[in-house]
């Protein structure tokens, strides 16, 4: 798989708002952050909050960014290292960017990209039970792939797998992930609970008899009775 070396573009203005205060920026439609990496002081900015929804949801966190501060025409490559949001409303709350040395391999968190349809799922033969959605690799920034795609059109039956090894990492990457861990697997369909069903109508049933044996019982004491005042 050739790597993608797309990156987006996004422009910043450095922050003199910081702790609480930070809150009247949010109200201003930009959100707080801050930029840092290897050997260099870490830089507080703002960022406005549409335009880095539009790049985080395209660029993830394994793109490079061209990170513009201000005036500054020279462009920070910088991967969106991390990001907080609201827990009740999902609103961003603060984005930390990493800045990286394009000379020097990172390790990096790579997505698993599910490609095709599992044959066994679309004959409701099995579930697909999906273990593993990234992988942990060593490369260059400008090496990283955005995720790396595998084709789920070979599992065809019950305890089919596919594995790390079937993964193909492009040239320049190190696979850090053990190649043994299971990624996919076909699993069998969940068991209806049809016994709990039997042993009702079993119950049911039994209960039944025992009504007509009942009935029976009272049925031939009146009898007896009749015979004896017959007598």
């Amino acid at each position: 798989m050739a790597n993608e070396h797309k990156t987006y573009e996004l422009t910043v203005e450095p922050r003199t708002v910081i702790g609480k205060q930070s809150k009247q920026l949010r109200r201003q439609d930009l959100v707080p952050a801050v930029v840092y990496g290897p050997n260099i002081d870490a830089e507080s900015i703002q960022v406005p909050i549409k335009e880095l929804e539009r790049v985080y949801l395209r660029a993830g966190n394994i793109t490079l960014i061209d990170l513009k501060v201000g005036e500054s025409k020279t462009a920070r490559k910088v991967f969106i290292h991390n990001v907080q949001r609201n827990p009740v409303n999902h609103g961003l709350i603060h984005v930390d960017f990493l800045e990286v040395n394009l000379r020097e391999e990172m390790t990096a968190s790579v997505p698993i990209n599910l490609i095709g349809e599992a044959p066994a799922v679309h004959r409701n033969i099995g579930l697909l039970l999906n273990a593993l959605d990234h992988v942990q690799v060593r490369a260059l920034p400008m090496d990283l792939p955005p995720h790396l795609d595998l084709d789920i059109s070979s599992l065809e039956e019950i305890d089919q797998a596919l594995h790390v090894s079937d993964l193909t990492i492009p040239e320049n990457v190190t696979l850090l992930t053990s190649e043994e861990e299971m990624v996919v697997k076909i699993t069998d369909l969940p068991v209806e609970e049809v016994e709990e069903v039997e042993e009702s109508e079993e119950e049911a049933a039994a209960e039944g008899a025992e009504g007509e044996e009942g009935a029976t019982g009272d049925d031939s004491g009146g009898n007896a009775g009749d015979s004896e005042e017959g007598r």
